[in-house]
């Protein structure tokens, strides 16, 4: 038997439980691998052991391993997995085997890496831009917290993994705490029925190898309210706290409103180039309320591209005012020029007109919410999707800038509203419509 081969015959240091160990099998044989649990879960743990094993028990491979932030992924995952191999090299050592695992280690920013004894290398790779990911070739990858990363950097990363040819079996390990059940991951992992897609669920409760067990549990029991029990130690996908706009209920708001006449027609406008712009058609009723009648959504189109649409839209329903993101100073010129009321001039210049006041902007949208005073059209799904799963960054009142497009343009578009104010002058009202609804 040659050192090699001795290597491999080396148990691993850590003993896992039942549902980890079904992870682990399910790397030899699936291509989208979700453990999905909640705090103190053997998470992270476990997707570093099998970044290791992949490595170790094929000579040769490639594989990333990936978090939103650089500072996550070197502090805590890098960390972790060097941690995990000196303990499978004291196994190696213990065995007698003079060899050292790891030949090279990279400590640098952007280029953190681990080349083992086998030829086997292991990236680490911040996922917070897509195209920092372009390029690889992979055999395996994982994401650690995936709940926080953008779909396209999963889309990305799972068509990287065309192979080196030294692994059988290529595939895609996420591990996470659970979120909004209209987030990607759940369309991905639990609606979509994706063949060799497959989820594992686990608890805190199920981690019975977690030091100081039940007294962990009673003290989280002790001082969490009901949604964080249900998200952070059941490990329950849904609805949670931190919830930006909870008033937002699908049931009663959204519906078939295209036909439903209105007095008027505003729009709010977020842009982005590399990431999402939105455009929102909102009717005004004669007793003011709003109808989010229609939403455009896209990536990647220019200023001289967008502008024509939204003169489209205007052309057909004579806005009386649109409200644009203010830092989208070339696009409220090209809008503005070409007549549409997007901006008002001030000493011969040229200002955005949304107020781009975050907090009171929320405030703003949280209060229409409550006082049931809009509808959105079912057409509008970006917007329906962001509503119920834009959130604050835990224990603050700071908004996650993430699935916040739509939302952003909602929020500009009402910039003016006041329901309490008539300057409509018609008699007639809605009031029927919104009281069938509500």
């Amino acid at each position: 038997m040659d050192i090699f081969e001795k290597v491999y015959e080396v148990e691993s240091p850590r003993k896992f439980l039942p549902k980890q160990i079904a992870v682990l099998d399910r790397c030899l044989t699936d291509e989208a691998i979700l453990y999905s649990g909640a705090f103190r879960a053997g998470k992270t743990l476990l997707l570093a052991h099998a970044a290791i094993r992949a490595c170790l028990e094929n000579p040769g491979v490639k594989g990333l391993i990936g978090s939103q932030t650089h500072t996550t992924l070197k502090s805590v995952v890098m960390d972790l997995v060097e941690e995990e191999l000196e303990l499978y090299q004291k196994k190696v050592n213990a065995a007698g085997i003079d060899l050292k695992l790891v030949k090279k280690a990279i400590h640098s920013d952007g280029k953190m890496e681990i080349t083992f004894f086998n030829g086997s290398r292991l990236l680490f790779r911040a996922c917070d831009m897509e195209r920092k990911l372009s390029g690889y070739t992979l055999d395996f990858f994982g994401i650690d917290e995936p709940v926080d990363v953008a779909e396209q950097i999963f889309t990305q990363l799972i068509g990287r993994i065309s192979g080196t040819g030294n692994l059988k079996n290529k595939f895609g390990l996420l591990t996470t705490n659970p979120g909004s059940d209209l987030h990607w991951l759940y369309k991905y992992f639990y609606l979509m029925k994706l063949d060799r897609y497959i989820h594992i669920d686990t608890t805190t409760y199920d981690n019975i190898l977690l030091p100081d067990y039940k007294n962990y549990i009673k003290s989280k029991e002790q001082v969490w309210d009901a949604d964080w029990i249900r998200r952070y130690l059941n490990g329950s996908w849904g609805m949670f706290e931190g919830q930006v706009y909870k008033d937002f209920n699908p049931a009663t708001m959204v519906g078939d409103f295209k036909k439903t006449p209105v007095a008027y027609h505003i729009a709010g406008i977020d842009w982005g180039l590399e990431d999402p712009h939105c455009v929102l058609d909102i009717g005004v009723t004669e007793d003011r309320r709003l109808i989010v009648l229609r939403e455009h959504y896209g990536k990647k189109m220019t200023t001289s591209e967008l502008a024509p649409l939204i003169a489209s839209w205007n052309k057909h329903v004579k806005f009386r005012k649109l409200y644009c993101d203010p830092s989208a100073a070339d696009l409220i010129q090209q809008v503005y020029n070409k007549g549409v009321p997007i901006a008002h001039s001030a000493n011969g210049k040229i200002k955005g007109y949304a107020n781009n006041d975050v907090d009171n902007g929320i405030a703003k949208v949280k209060s229409i919410l409550r006082n049931k005073l809009i509808l959105v059209d079912e057409s509008c799904t970006n917007l329906i999707s962001e509503l119920q799963a834009y959130r604050y960054k835990e224990g603050t009142e700071k908004p996650i800038k993430e699935n916040d497009h739509s939302c952003d343009a909602l929020r500009y578009g009402v910039t003016d509203f006041n329901p309490d104010t008539d300057t409509i002058g018609f008699k007639g009202t809605l009031t029927k419509l919104f009281k069938r609804r509500y």
